[in-house]
Parts: C-alpha cells; sequence; structure tokens
C-alpha cells in the first residue's frame, strides 16, 4: 500500500539517508517493504520515499537481527518492543562466546596510506607493487579490516573510476588479478589446523566474483574453519558435490556480477534443493542484491560484512555443540 504524500519534514528521511544509517541497501530496504511490509514510508511531492525515525529504528533492529541468524520472513512482522528484547537476547549469547583476539582497528590515516598506495600501483600497472602492499596492510592491519576497510572499498573505487573513465579496463584486469592472487596466497598459507568445522567457498556467477569467494574464505579461516575453495569452477552441481564429499557444514557463495544472469535462480533453487536442509548457505558480493527474491525463498544468509559472517559460523558452531 502506497503511503500518503506529505511535504519533507526534519524528522522523515529519504532512502539514500536510511540505507547510510542502517547498513542496509536501497535494494534491501525496497525488498523487505515489498515483500515482507516491514515499514510503509510517507511519500513526499514528488513520490519519493520518506521514512520516520521508527522506520530507521526497526530497519536498524531487523537489520541486527538477520546478522545475528534470524530469518527475516520470521522477525519482519514483529513489534519495534519484541523485535529490541530479541536482538538483545541475541547480542548478549554472542557476547558469551570466547572472543577472537583481533588486532586494534586502525586509524583511518593508516588505512588510506595503503589504499593510496595500492591505487598508484594498479595506475603504474605494477602487480608487484599491488600485492607488497596488501601484503604490508596485512601484517598492519589484521584480517577484517584488511578485508572490509582496504579490500572492499578499493575494488569498489577501482570500479567506479572505470566506469566513469578515469581508469581503462586493463587497470582493472591488473587490479583483480593481483588482488587474485594475494587473497589466494593469503588462504594457502595461513597455518593449516585441521578442523571439523568445513564451509565450500565458490562463485557460480563466474570468475569474476572470485573475489567475493576468495575473502569468505580468508576470514573463515581466520575464525577456525577449513575453508574448500572452488573459485569460479564452483558450479552448482560441483558445490552439491563437495558438499556431501567434505561434509561441510556451510556453503558460502560470492556473486558479485553480472547482476541479470537469467540462470542463477534456478541454480540457486537446485543448489537448496539438493543439499540437506542442515546446511546453510551463505551469499555476499555487490551482484546479490539483485537475486534478493530467490535468497530469501531459499532461505539464504545475505551478508554484508566479515562481521556477519563470523556470526553465523559462531552460530553453526554452536549449533554442532548441542547436536553432540
Amino acid at each position: 500500500m502506497a503511503g500518503k504524500q506529505t511535504n519533507v519534514l526534519e524528522h522523515e528521511h529519504p532512502i539514500q539517508v536510511v540505507a547510510r544509517r542502517t547498513g542496509l541497501t536501497a535494494d534491501v530496504i525496497r525488498v523487505w517493504e515489498r515483500r515482507y511490509g516491514v515499514v510503509t514510508p510517507e511519500r513526499a511531492s514528488n513520490s519519493r520515499r520518506l521514512y520516520s525515525d521508527s522506520d530507521v529504528e526497526k530497519l536498524i533492529m531487523l537489520r541486527r537481527a538477520t546478522s545475528a541468524g534470524r530469518r527475516i520472513g520470521d522477525v519482519a512482522s514483529l513489534p519495534l518492543n519484541k523485535l529490541r528484547e530479541l536482538v538483545d537476547q541475541d547480542e548478549s549469547a554472542a557476547a558469551r562466546l570466547p572472543l577472537r583476539k583481533i588486532e586494534q582497528r586502525p586509524s583511518t590515516g593508516s588505512v588510506m596510506e595503503y589504499f593510496d598506495d595500492c591505487l598508484d600501483a594498479v595506475q603504474r600497472f605494477n602487480s608487484y607493487d599491488i600485492y607488497h602492499s596488501l601484503s604490508d596492510a596485512s601484517k598492519s592491519l589484521g584480517i577484517i579490516f584488511l578485508l572490509e576497510d582496504l579490500l572492499r572499498p578499493l575494488v569498489s573505487h577501482i570500479q567506479d573510476e572505470c566506469r566513469r573513465g578515469a581508469l581503462r579496463d586493463t587497470h582493472y584486469a591488473i587490479a583483480i588479478y593481483s588482488i587474485r592472487a594475494f587473497l589466494s596466497n593469503l588462504v594457502m598459507n595461513e597455518p593449516f589446523v585441521e578442523s571439523e568445522y568445513k564451509l565450500i567457498c565458490a562463485s557460480p556467477a563466474g570468475p569474476v566474483s572470485d573475489i567475493a569467494a576468495l575473502r569468505l574464505a580468508a576470514a573463515s579461516k581466520s575464525n577456525g574453519w577449513d575453508a574448500i575453495f572452488l573459485g569460479m569452477y564452483g558450479t552448482v552441481d560441483e558445490i552439491i558435490f563437495a558438499q556431501q564429499q567434505s561434509n561441510a557444514q556451510l556453503v558460502a557463495i560470492g556473486i558479485t556480477r553480472p547482476a541479470d544472469d537469467p540462470l542463477l535462480p534456478n541454480q540457486l533453487r537446485k543448489l537448496r534443493r539438493e543439499l540437506n536442509n542442515s546446511i546453510e548457505i551463505v551469499v555476499t558480493g555487490s551482484g546479490t542484491a539483485a537475486y534478493f527474491d530467490v535468497l530469501q525463498e531459499i532461505q539464504a544468509n545475505y551478508i554484508q560484512t566479515i562481521s556477519e559472517l563470523y556470526l553465523i559460523l559462531d552460530r553453526v558452531k554452536q549449533d554442532s555443540r548441542l547436536k553432540q
């Protein structure tokens, strides 16, 4: 149902502001509105959506609830006070889990120095310098901040610069080649510890999504999981085979682009159909929002940050222990 028209007031916010405040993408907010009716924004005279402060708070609570592993379909209809209680319970439980050692968050200046060094090396077509800037950053920043604060913005910036013509496709190719090599070595060179917790990391949408899948593999290994990386060879049939042979508890998929692959939705449905219902599916990447409806249909966990991945990994571990 469309909201009533109104003039813009101080406490009403356009969707771009709401996306920034909640940590959700505008696409996800629209899908949650359309499919689950989580909020009903009013409309400005130009028909733009306008969200109230309570709408923003509810969306934040829903993001926190889904980050803790809740299904959006299970929590979408809860009133705000019930959502607060649920989120408090989930986050209190997560806080009681053993803490991982995480290096202190670096200053913005430190991240930007590595960012600028990598970008300068991309412009000079110097793969060696890109690789070694990332290697230095990994030692200084730690895995979470390397993946979240440096690598993801760097790839996004290079893509944007290519779209507006400031960089060429050749620059993008050099950058992706170097980042893929660095992440592959990061995954392979992590000290191997045999783990009962395994996940499959793949990019069935094609080789361009390898980076998103590699980020998942690197992050999960730092969390004590055995990451089985299939990359662009991870077609749905191969993912199913690898899961069955390894008894992996989780399948993690990266989707960067294309955002309009006509075959991918049915492939994802097949993945859910063929896997045991107890196997969790995690999906991330800049192209993920385009497939949000099918991801909800197959009850996949859509994540945007490494912290959200860690919450799911910890929940799966906890569930596995309870079953033993």
